[in-house]
Protein backbone atom coordinates (compact mmCIF):
# COMPACT_ATOMS: atom_id res chain seq x y z
CA UNK A 1 0.00 0.00 0.00
CA UNK A 2 1.35 3.32 -0.89
CA UNK A 3 1.64 5.93 2.16
CA UNK A 4 4.49 7.86 1.34
CA UNK A 5 6.05 10.44 -0.99
CA UNK A 6 9.36 11.42 -1.12
CA UNK A 7 10.64 14.17 -3.69
CA UNK A 8 13.95 15.09 -4.77
CA UNK A 9 13.97 19.22 -4.64
CA UNK A 10 16.59 20.32 -6.68
CA UNK A 11 15.20 20.03 -10.02
CA UNK A 12 11.99 18.25 -8.76
CA UNK A 13 10.23 21.14 -7.35
CA UNK A 14 12.62 23.94 -8.25
CA UNK A 15 14.36 24.59 -11.42
CA UNK A 16 18.09 25.09 -9.68
CA UNK A 17 20.22 22.87 -11.71
CA UNK A 18 21.55 26.12 -14.01
CA UNK A 19 21.58 28.01 -11.20
CA UNK A 20 24.34 25.53 -9.15
CA UNK A 21 26.34 25.10 -12.29
CA UNK A 22 26.55 28.68 -12.46
CA UNK A 23 27.69 29.36 -8.16
CA UNK A 24 30.21 26.67 -9.19
CA UNK A 25 31.51 27.82 -12.33
CA UNK A 26 31.85 31.63 -10.77
CA UNK A 27 33.37 30.48 -7.80
CA UNK A 28 35.79 28.26 -9.28
CA UNK A 29 36.58 30.67 -12.09
CA UNK A 30 37.59 32.97 -9.63
CA UNK A 31 40.24 30.59 -8.61
CA UNK A 32 41.30 30.51 -12.08
CA UNK A 33 39.37 27.38 -13.26
CA UNK A 34 37.36 26.40 -15.78
CA UNK A 35 34.44 23.97 -14.75
CA UNK A 36 33.57 22.00 -17.48
CA UNK A 37 29.82 21.10 -17.46
CA UNK A 38 30.93 16.87 -18.01
CA UNK A 39 32.71 17.13 -14.65
CA UNK A 40 29.63 18.83 -12.74
CA UNK A 41 27.16 16.58 -14.56
CA UNK A 42 28.37 13.47 -12.63
CA UNK A 43 27.40 15.16 -9.11
CA UNK A 44 23.76 16.09 -10.29
CA UNK A 45 21.40 14.68 -7.28
CA UNK A 46 24.19 13.94 -5.08
CA UNK A 47 26.24 16.05 -2.73
CA UNK A 48 28.40 19.00 -1.99
CA UNK A 49 31.00 16.63 -0.24
CA UNK A 50 30.52 14.20 -3.86
CA UNK A 51 31.65 17.07 -6.34
CA UNK A 52 34.72 18.21 -3.87
CA UNK A 53 35.91 14.41 -4.82
CA UNK A 54 35.16 15.38 -8.40
CA UNK A 55 37.20 18.68 -8.22
CA UNK A 56 39.79 17.40 -6.64
CA UNK A 57 39.78 13.86 -9.58
CA UNK A 58 40.06 16.37 -12.32
CA UNK A 59 41.45 19.42 -11.00
CA UNK A 60 43.58 18.71 -8.02
CA UNK A 61 41.26 20.47 -5.74
CA UNK A 62 41.50 19.77 -2.14
CA UNK A 63 37.91 17.48 -1.51
CA UNK A 64 38.64 19.13 1.99
CA UNK A 65 38.95 22.55 1.08
CA UNK A 66 35.96 24.12 3.40
CA UNK A 67 36.90 27.77 2.34
CA UNK A 68 36.52 27.27 -1.09
CA UNK A 69 32.91 24.96 -0.08
CA UNK A 70 32.20 29.13 2.07
CA UNK A 71 33.73 30.95 -1.15
CA UNK A 72 30.57 29.10 -3.13
CA UNK A 73 27.60 29.58 -0.31
CA UNK A 74 28.76 33.57 -0.69
CA UNK A 75 28.62 33.47 -4.42
CA UNK A 76 24.78 31.72 -4.25
CA UNK A 77 23.56 34.15 -1.89
CA UNK A 78 25.04 36.97 -4.09
CA UNK A 79 23.02 35.53 -7.14
CA UNK A 80 19.86 34.72 -5.17
CA UNK A 81 19.63 38.14 -3.82
CA UNK A 82 20.58 39.63 -7.38
CA UNK A 83 18.10 36.98 -9.08
CA UNK A 84 15.81 35.29 -6.54
CA UNK A 85 15.38 31.71 -5.79
CA UNK A 86 15.01 29.76 -8.76
CA UNK A 87 11.64 29.04 -10.02
CA UNK A 88 9.21 26.60 -9.27
CA UNK A 89 8.43 23.59 -11.79
CA UNK A 90 4.99 24.35 -13.11
CA UNK A 91 2.15 22.72 -11.64
CA UNK A 92 4.43 21.88 -8.25
CA UNK A 93 1.94 22.98 -6.04
CA UNK A 94 -1.30 21.92 -7.66
CA UNK A 95 0.26 18.48 -7.30
CA UNK A 96 1.58 18.81 -3.75
CA UNK A 97 -1.96 20.22 -3.02
CA UNK A 98 -3.54 17.22 -4.44
CA UNK A 99 -1.49 14.27 -2.83
CA UNK A 100 -1.50 15.96 0.43
CA UNK A 101 -5.47 16.35 0.09
CA UNK A 102 -5.53 12.64 -0.54
CA UNK A 103 -3.72 11.63 2.81
CA UNK A 104 0.18 11.13 1.82
CA UNK A 105 2.67 11.57 4.04
CA UNK A 106 5.01 13.50 2.12
CA UNK A 107 8.83 14.40 2.63
CA UNK A 108 11.54 15.84 0.54
CA UNK A 109 15.45 14.47 0.48
CA UNK A 110 17.63 16.28 -1.25
CA UNK A 111 21.18 16.71 -1.37
CA UNK A 112 21.07 20.36 -1.12
CA UNK A 113 22.23 21.81 2.58
CA UNK A 114 19.18 21.71 5.05
CA UNK A 115 19.00 25.40 5.60
CA UNK A 116 18.83 26.14 1.98
CA UNK A 117 15.83 23.50 2.06
CA UNK A 118 14.39 25.18 4.44
CA UNK A 119 14.67 29.12 2.64
CA UNK A 120 13.42 27.20 -0.06
CA UNK A 121 10.33 25.70 1.54
CA UNK A 122 9.82 29.22 3.11
CA UNK A 123 9.89 31.15 0.06
CA UNK A 124 7.37 29.26 -1.88
CA UNK A 125 5.48 28.94 0.42
CA UNK A 126 5.20 24.65 0.19
CA UNK A 127 7.07 23.81 3.38
CA UNK A 128 3.29 23.18 4.61
CA UNK A 129 2.95 19.75 2.30
CA UNK A 130 5.90 18.15 4.09
CA UNK A 131 5.74 16.46 7.40
CA UNK A 132 10.29 16.03 6.72
CA UNK A 133 13.10 17.68 5.29
CA UNK A 134 15.97 15.52 4.91
CA UNK A 135 19.21 16.70 3.89
CA UNK A 136 21.94 14.51 1.68
CA UNK A 137 24.39 15.78 4.44
CA UNK A 138 23.05 14.22 7.05
CA UNK A 139 23.43 11.01 6.35
CA UNK A 140 27.04 8.82 5.73
CA UNK A 141 26.73 8.05 2.03
CA UNK A 142 24.76 10.28 -0.88
CA UNK A 143 22.98 9.45 -3.64
CA UNK A 144 23.05 7.11 -5.76
CA UNK A 145 23.46 5.32 -2.63
CA UNK A 146 20.03 5.05 -0.41
CA UNK A 147 20.85 6.95 3.35
CA UNK A 148 18.64 10.13 2.57
CA UNK A 149 15.48 8.09 1.18
CA UNK A 150 15.56 5.36 3.68
CA UNK A 151 16.09 7.80 6.23
CA UNK A 152 13.06 9.96 4.90
CA UNK A 153 10.93 6.89 5.51
CA UNK A 154 12.09 6.12 8.69
CA UNK A 155 10.82 9.56 9.38
CA UNK A 156 7.53 9.04 8.02
CA UNK A 157 6.92 6.20 9.57
CA UNK A 158 6.74 3.86 6.83
CA UNK A 159 8.28 1.01 5.10
CA UNK A 160 10.47 1.58 2.03
CA UNK A 161 8.28 -0.47 -0.19
CA UNK A 162 5.16 1.60 0.87
CA UNK A 163 7.34 4.66 -0.97
CA UNK A 164 7.09 6.28 -4.03
CA UNK A 165 10.13 8.49 -4.93
CA UNK A 166 10.22 11.48 -7.49
CA UNK A 167 13.23 12.27 -8.87
CA UNK A 168 15.28 13.88 -11.76
CA UNK A 169 18.65 12.66 -11.73
CA UNK A 170 20.33 9.61 -12.70
CA UNK A 171 22.18 9.47 -9.49
CA UNK A 172 18.82 10.24 -7.73
CA UNK A 173 16.80 6.97 -9.42
CA UNK A 174 20.03 5.26 -8.78
CA UNK A 175 19.51 5.61 -4.84
CA UNK A 176 15.64 4.95 -4.91
CA UNK A 177 16.77 1.60 -7.21
CA UNK A 178 19.01 0.54 -3.96
CA UNK A 179 15.98 2.13 -1.29
CA UNK A 180 13.66 -0.26 -2.73
CA UNK A 181 11.51 2.47 -3.51
CA UNK A 182 9.39 2.75 -6.72
CA UNK A 183 10.99 6.03 -8.52
CA UNK A 184 8.82 7.91 -10.93
CA UNK A 185 11.43 9.96 -13.06
CA UNK A 186 10.71 13.64 -14.26
CA UNK A 187 12.65 14.47 -17.44
CA UNK A 188 14.27 17.91 -17.02
CA UNK A 189 15.90 19.05 -20.29
CA UNK A 190 17.58 21.82 -17.60
CA UNK A 191 19.29 18.95 -15.20
CA UNK A 192 21.51 17.90 -18.63
CA UNK A 193 20.85 14.03 -20.31
CA UNK A 194 20.61 11.80 -17.40
CA UNK A 195 20.49 8.34 -17.46
CA UNK A 196 16.45 7.93 -16.06
CA UNK A 197 16.45 4.39 -17.05
CA UNK A 198 16.31 2.32 -13.42
CA UNK A 199 13.11 4.22 -12.77
CA UNK A 200 10.00 2.70 -13.15
CA UNK A 201 8.70 5.33 -15.41
CA UNK A 202 9.47 8.64 -16.95
CA UNK A 203 7.32 11.62 -17.18
CA UNK A 204 7.43 15.20 -18.86
CA UNK A 205 5.61 17.32 -16.49
CA UNK A 206 3.44 17.52 -13.30
CA UNK A 207 -0.33 18.97 -15.02
CA UNK A 208 -1.69 15.78 -15.37
CA UNK A 209 -0.48 14.05 -12.11
CA UNK A 210 -2.30 13.38 -9.28
CA UNK A 211 -2.84 10.82 -6.69
CA UNK A 212 -5.03 8.60 -8.67
CA UNK A 213 -1.77 8.26 -11.13
CA UNK A 214 0.53 7.91 -8.29
CA UNK A 215 -1.35 5.15 -7.08
CA UNK A 216 -1.73 3.40 -10.17
CA UNK A 217 1.98 3.94 -10.86
CA UNK A 218 2.48 2.68 -7.37
CA UNK A 219 0.15 -0.72 -7.62
CA UNK A 220 1.50 -1.83 -11.07
CA UNK A 221 5.62 -1.36 -10.31
CA UNK A 222 4.52 -3.84 -7.29
CA UNK A 223 1.67 -6.03 -9.74
CA UNK A 224 -1.17 -5.41 -7.24
CA UNK A 225 -4.65 -4.10 -8.78
CA UNK A 226 -5.15 -0.65 -9.05
CA UNK A 227 -8.80 0.93 -8.46
CA UNK A 228 -10.17 2.09 -12.07
CA UNK A 229 -12.89 3.72 -10.95
CA UNK A 230 -16.00 3.58 -8.39
CA UNK A 231 -19.56 4.30 -9.31
CA UNK A 232 -22.67 4.56 -6.47
CA UNK A 233 -22.76 0.47 -6.08
CA UNK A 234 -19.55 -0.59 -7.80
CA UNK A 235 -15.68 -0.55 -7.55
CA UNK A 236 -13.99 -1.25 -10.66
CA UNK A 237 -10.70 -2.61 -10.35
CA UNK A 238 -8.21 -4.56 -12.51
CA UNK A 239 -8.38 -8.45 -11.57
CA UNK A 240 -6.43 -10.62 -9.85
CA UNK A 241 -5.40 -14.35 -10.74
CA UNK A 242 -7.66 -15.22 -7.54
CA UNK A 243 -10.58 -13.36 -9.53
CA UNK A 244 -10.48 -15.40 -12.05
CA UNK A 245 -12.58 -18.16 -10.93
CA UNK A 246 -15.64 -16.54 -10.12
CA UNK A 247 -15.36 -14.47 -13.60
CA UNK A 248 -15.34 -17.76 -15.23
CA UNK A 249 -18.02 -19.20 -13.25
CA UNK A 250 -20.10 -15.83 -14.64
CA UNK A 251 -18.60 -16.17 -17.89
CA UNK A 252 -20.02 -20.09 -18.35
CA UNK A 253 -23.35 -19.56 -17.33
CA UNK A 254 -26.07 -20.01 -19.77
CA UNK A 255 -27.57 -16.80 -19.96
CA UNK A 256 -23.92 -15.30 -20.77
CA UNK A 257 -23.55 -17.41 -24.45
CA UNK A 258 -24.96 -14.18 -26.53
CA UNK A 259 -22.39 -12.30 -24.68
CA UNK A 260 -18.88 -11.93 -26.80
CA UNK A 261 -17.21 -12.06 -23.28
CA UNK A 262 -19.14 -15.02 -22.62
CA UNK A 263 -17.09 -17.73 -24.58
CA UNK A 264 -14.68 -18.61 -22.30
CA UNK A 265 -11.33 -20.22 -22.30
CA UNK A 266 -10.28 -23.39 -20.02
CA UNK A 267 -9.27 -21.64 -17.03
CA UNK A 268 -5.91 -23.33 -16.76
CA UNK A 269 -5.04 -21.03 -19.95
CA UNK A 270 -6.38 -17.56 -18.31
CA UNK A 271 -4.59 -18.53 -15.09
CA UNK A 272 -1.33 -19.32 -17.46
CA UNK A 273 -1.52 -15.99 -19.18
CA UNK A 274 -2.50 -13.81 -16.66
CA UNK A 275 0.97 -12.51 -15.64
CA UNK A 276 1.22 -11.46 -19.57
CA UNK A 277 -1.84 -10.27 -19.67
CA UNK A 278 -1.59 -7.28 -16.63
CA UNK A 279 1.78 -6.74 -17.70
CA UNK A 280 0.81 -5.78 -21.18
CA UNK A 281 -2.88 -4.77 -20.80
CA UNK A 282 -3.01 -2.78 -17.35
CA UNK A 283 1.21 -1.47 -17.40
CA UNK A 284 1.97 -1.08 -20.65
CA UNK A 285 -1.41 -0.12 -22.85
CA UNK A 286 -3.40 1.31 -19.58
CA UNK A 287 -6.25 -1.07 -20.58
CA UNK A 288 -7.85 -4.09 -19.96
CA UNK A 289 -10.82 -5.96 -18.99
CA UNK A 290 -11.17 -5.40 -15.36
CA UNK A 291 -13.32 -6.74 -12.06
CA UNK A 292 -16.64 -5.23 -11.40
CA UNK A 293 -17.48 -5.48 -7.43
CA UNK A 294 -20.31 -4.44 -5.65
CA UNK A 295 -19.15 -1.88 -3.43
CA UNK A 296 -21.15 -3.14 0.01
CA UNK A 297 -20.86 -6.41 0.12
CA UNK A 298 -17.30 -6.87 -2.49
CA UNK A 299 -18.54 -9.89 -3.90
CA UNK A 300 -17.73 -10.00 -7.79
CA UNK A 301 -20.55 -9.78 -9.99
CA UNK A 302 -18.74 -9.78 -13.49
CA UNK A 303 -15.73 -8.26 -15.58
CA UNK A 304 -15.98 -5.08 -17.94
CA UNK A 305 -13.76 -2.80 -19.70
CA UNK A 306 -11.55 -2.19 -22.66
CA UNK A 307 -9.34 -3.42 -24.86
CA UNK A 308 -7.38 -1.96 -28.03
CA UNK A 309 -8.38 -4.62 -31.07
CA UNK A 310 -7.15 -5.05 -34.50
CA UNK A 311 -10.05 -5.40 -37.39
CA UNK A 312 -9.99 -6.93 -40.57
CA UNK A 313 -6.31 -6.74 -40.67
CA UNK A 314 -6.17 -3.00 -40.97
CA UNK A 315 -8.38 -0.90 -38.23
CA UNK A 316 -7.55 -0.12 -35.02
CA UNK A 317 -10.21 0.43 -31.88
CA UNK A 318 -10.81 0.37 -28.60
CA UNK A 319 -13.23 -2.06 -28.15
CA UNK A 320 -15.60 -2.41 -25.22
CA UNK A 321 -17.29 -5.62 -23.59
CA UNK A 322 -18.99 -6.73 -20.40
CA UNK A 323 -20.17 -9.60 -18.60
CA UNK A 324 -22.51 -9.41 -15.46
CA UNK A 325 -23.54 -12.15 -13.26
CA UNK A 326 -27.06 -13.27 -14.43
CA UNK A 327 -28.61 -13.04 -10.43
CA UNK A 328 -28.02 -9.16 -11.12
CA UNK A 329 -29.04 -8.34 -14.09
CA UNK A 330 -32.00 -5.99 -15.06
CA UNK A 331 -30.66 -3.97 -12.15
CA UNK A 332 -28.89 -1.68 -13.63
CA UNK A 333 -25.64 -2.91 -12.73
CA UNK A 334 -24.29 -3.50 -16.42
CA UNK A 335 -25.41 0.33 -17.27
CA UNK A 336 -23.67 1.54 -14.28
CA UNK A 337 -20.57 -0.14 -14.72
CA UNK A 338 -20.05 0.53 -18.55
CA UNK A 339 -20.87 4.01 -17.76
CA UNK A 340 -18.38 4.10 -15.50
CA UNK A 341 -15.82 2.75 -17.75
CA UNK A 342 -16.66 5.29 -20.71
CA UNK A 343 -15.74 8.13 -18.38
CA UNK A 344 -12.47 6.27 -17.32
CA UNK A 345 -11.45 5.66 -20.83
CA UNK A 346 -12.69 9.02 -22.06
CA UNK A 347 -10.12 10.91 -18.98
CA UNK A 348 -7.58 8.24 -20.57
CA UNK A 349 -7.40 9.33 -23.78
CA UNK A 350 -10.12 7.15 -25.76
CA UNK A 351 -11.71 9.27 -28.81
CA UNK A 352 -14.12 6.52 -30.04
CA UNK A 353 -15.23 3.21 -28.31
CA UNK A 354 -16.62 0.43 -30.32
CA UNK A 355 -18.55 -3.02 -29.41
CA UNK A 356 -20.44 -5.67 -31.34
CA UNK A 357 -23.39 -7.46 -30.82
CA UNK A 358 -25.46 -10.29 -31.91
CA UNK A 359 -28.71 -8.45 -33.18
CA UNK A 360 -30.72 -11.15 -30.71
CA UNK A 361 -29.01 -9.83 -28.18
CA UNK A 362 -32.28 -7.12 -27.33
CA UNK A 363 -30.46 -6.94 -23.81
CA UNK A 364 -27.26 -5.36 -24.96
CA UNK A 365 -28.62 -3.17 -28.00
CA UNK A 366 -30.81 -1.35 -25.88
CA UNK A 367 -27.81 -1.08 -23.33
CA UNK A 368 -25.79 0.26 -26.18
CA UNK A 369 -28.43 2.48 -27.18
CA UNK A 370 -28.92 4.04 -23.53
CA UNK A 371 -25.30 4.74 -23.19
CA UNK A 372 -25.14 6.42 -26.28
CA UNK A 373 -23.64 4.76 -28.97
CA UNK A 374 -24.94 4.62 -32.60
CA UNK A 375 -25.01 1.25 -35.01
CA UNK A 376 -22.63 2.03 -37.54
CA UNK A 377 -22.32 0.25 -41.22
CA UNK A 378 -18.87 -1.98 -40.51
CA UNK A 379 -18.47 -5.65 -40.53
CA UNK A 380 -15.68 -8.27 -39.13
CA UNK A 381 -14.88 -10.58 -41.84
CA UNK A 382 -14.38 -13.44 -38.70
CA UNK A 383 -17.77 -12.59 -37.54
CA UNK A 384 -21.59 -13.78 -38.65
CA UNK A 385 -24.16 -11.77 -40.28
CA UNK A 386 -26.38 -11.58 -37.03
CA UNK A 387 -23.59 -9.52 -35.50
CA UNK A 388 -23.55 -5.55 -35.37
CA UNK A 389 -20.75 -2.86 -34.93
CA UNK A 390 -21.61 -0.05 -32.44
CA UNK A 391 -20.01 2.99 -31.96
CA UNK A 392 -19.55 5.56 -29.38
CA UNK A 393 -17.59 8.87 -29.64
CA UNK A 394 -16.14 10.12 -26.16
Amino acid sequence: MLKGIIFDMDGVLINSEPFHYRVWKETLRQRGVNLEYQVYKACIGSTVGFLMGLLHEHYGIDAQDSSLVREMQEMKKKLIKKEGYPPLIPYVKELLQNLSGAGYQLAVASSSPLAYIEEVMKHWEIGQYFTHLISGESVKNPKPAPDVFLKAAEKLGVFPEECIVVEDSENGCKAAKNAGMTCIAYYNPDSGKQDLGSAYMIIEGYEEIDSAFMEKAYCHSHHLPALVCETNRLVIREMKKTDIPRLMEICSQETSRDACEGVAKPLSEELEGFDAYRSYMYELCDMGYWSVLKKDTGEIIGRAGVEPKFWNRKKTVVELGYIIDEKYRRQGYAYEACQGIIQEAAKRGAVYLHCRIKSSNKASVNLAEKLGFQKINYHLEEDGEDMEVWRYTC
